[in-house]
């Protein structure tokens, strides 16, 4: 059966009619790496994401042996979304990326984040705006959303793409600032941001 998106499903419901017979036994255990997301399940494999090492990995879902691997430019928190044959996912260096689930060869990507301007996050780096989640399909249309909070650094970026292709269809900027004074809210460290 399979699993395409993180959570199972568009509305992210986590769950799924399977009726299982019997008891479960493992059919196998695989080491892979440290911090590994939750899986997707599709097209004969398991794939997850390796989050500190910026890996997307693909195991054959029979025996558990690794498929493939692709390094994204930074961490990736979710597993990808399987979508017609292609894995799409986000990295928090501010891109989307889509590869071939078979194969793991890089399709398209796309940089969502509206500069490439990198901070100090988390032990790491990373852009000022990173795609957390994964990657929504709805309607033939990938939505992502690259930044942290609609009051930070000029906001959020809401992009809907064409899988296939990665082609904007769409986009906007959501952006909150004070309605008075045009400018961000006023921080817990008594600080305007511009």
């Amino acid at each position: 059966p399979a699993w395409p998106t993180f959570r199972h499903d568009a509305r992210r419901s986590g769950s799924a009619s399977k009726s299982i017979a019997g008891e479960l036994e493992t059919e196998w255990t695989a080491e892979v790496a440290d911090r590994l997301t939750a899986p997707t399940v599709g097209y004969g494999k398991i794939f997850t994401a390796a989050r500190d090492r910026h890996q997307v990995l693909a195991l054959d879902a029979e025996t558990g042996e690794r498929e493939w691997s692709f390094t994204a430019g930074a961490g990736v928190d979710t597993p990808p979304t399987l979508y017609r044959g292609l894995a799409l996912f986000g990295s928090r260096d501010g891109w989307v990326y889509c590869v071939r689930a078979d194969d793991g060869r890089l399709v398209w990507r796309r940089r969502i984040a509206p500069q490439a301007r990198f901070v100090g996050a988390f032990d790491g780096v990373e852009s000022a705006w990173p795609l957390h989640g994964s990657v929504l399909i709805e309607n033939g249309l990938a939505y992502v959303v690259a930044g942290r909070s609609s009051y930070l650094d000029g906001g959020v970026f809401a992009c809907a793409l064409e899988p296939e292709t990665g082609k904007v269809v769409e986009e906007e900027n959501i952006y909150s600032p004070d309605p008075e004074t045009g400018r961000q809210p006023y921080d817990a460290g008594n600080t305007w941001s511009v």
